[in-house]
């Protein structure tokens, strides 16, 4: 199981993208598939397997706001959970969600190999205009992408317990 950080073990790191952590923030995520896309997220039992785990560890590492599951790739809005001097680390929790999940789909469709792209987008919230645009890019997304006609119909989309809080 993997346990908070201390604060002071966060600081910013930079691959191809720059990720900046904040102990206590709220983040906006996509988790892209490799290239070219080995299948389909949207595809039930693949779909299955990613909602579980995003709820799986909803109030456990982190808060989940809201989400959606792309046919390539997965957004969502979530807040690591702090107590006190420690809480966990972003790039954990998606490390951990992303070879959860890659196990898990490559044993239910028999394949091998990566599934994830090694770097995700991660976007610190800043306020609750930023928290609204997000929210809202996250539910019209299915949509935009022509997957269905009705956002609050898509079976991929939903909100975490974030949402209640």
């Amino acid at each position: 199981m993997t346990k908070p950080l201390l604060i002071s073990d966060f600081h910013s790191k930079r691959g191809q993208l720059p990720h900046i952590e904040d102990p206590g923030a709220t983040y906006f995520v996509t988790m892209c598939l490799i290239r070219p896309a080995p299948l389909d997220l949207t595809q039930a039992k693949i779909g299955q397997i990613i909602l579980g785990a995003l709820r799986h560890y909803d109030r456990m590492r982190y808060y989940l706001f809201d989400y959606t599951i792309m046919p390539d790739h997965t957004h969502m809005i979530l807040k690591p959970i702090s107590t006190g001097r420690a809480a966990y680390h972003l790039q954990r929790i998606l490390q951990d969600l992303k070879r959860w999940t890659a196990r898990q789909i490559n044993a239910t469709v028999g394949r091998r190999g990566e599934v994830w792209q090694v770097e995700g987008f991660d976007h610190i919230v800043r306020n609750r205009e930023d928290y609204e645009e997000k929210a809202h890019y996250i539910f019209w997304n299915p949509q935009k992408a022509g997957l269905t006609d009705e956002p609050a119909l898509w079976p991929w989309w939903g909100r975490g317990s974030g949402a209640h809080l």
